[in-house]
C-alpha cells in the first residue's frame, strides 16, 4: 500500500464563502498516481469545514439562512472574545465536519452525479488549507 500526502491551499473572501475544490483534490488524486483506494481530507481550521454537495447558490443560500435562524449573530455566546461571527462559526463547523473521505476507483473520486467538494469558509476572509492524504496501490 503507498501514502500520498499534500495540502491544498484555498484563500476564502467572506463569511459563508463557498468554495468548490473538487478539481483541486481530483489533480491531487492523479499526482498520486494511486488508482485504487481512498481520500482523506481535513480542514485544518476550527472555523471552516468541507461537504459534499451540489455546487448551487441557491443550496448554499438556503444553508445560510438556517445557520442564522439556528444561530443567530445577535445571541449572546460564552465564547464571544472574537465575536459572535467567530462564536457561531464553530458551532456550525461542529455541525458539519471538518474531513471527508472517498473511494478512488480506477484513479478518479467515486462521487455521485451532482456531488462536488466544497470548502466552507464560516468566519472571515483567511488563507486556509485542506490536507490530504491518499492510501492505496
Amino acid at each position: 500500500m503507498r501514502v500520498y500526502q499534500s495540502e491544498i491551499k484555498i484563500k476564502t473572501k467572506n463569511a459563508y464563502d463557498f468554495i468548490d475544490i473538487t478539481e483541486n483534490v481530483e489533480k491531487e488524486v492523479e499526482k498520486s498516481k494511486i488508482k485504487n483506494g481512498m481520500i482523506f481530507l481535513n480542514s485544518l481550521h476550527n472555523t471552516a469545514c468541507l461537504i459534499i454537495q451540489e455546487n448551487d447558490e441557491t443550496i448554499f443560500e438556503d444553508m445560510k439562512k438556517f445557520f442564522d435562524k439556528i444561530l443567530p449573530l445577535n445571541e449572546k455566546y460564552s465564547h464571544s472574545y472574537e465575536g459572535s461571527l467567530n462564536a457561531t462559526a464553530h458551532l456550525k463547523s461542529n455541525l458539519l465536519s471538518q474531513s471527508i473521505t472517498l473511494p478512488i476507483k480506477n484513479g478518479s473520486l467515486v462521487l455521485g452525479a451532482w456531488q462536488r467538494i466544497i470548502f466552507v469558509e464560516l468566519f472571515e476572509p483567511r488563507e486556509r488549507t485542506v490536507f490530504v492524504t491518499i492510501l492505496g496501490e
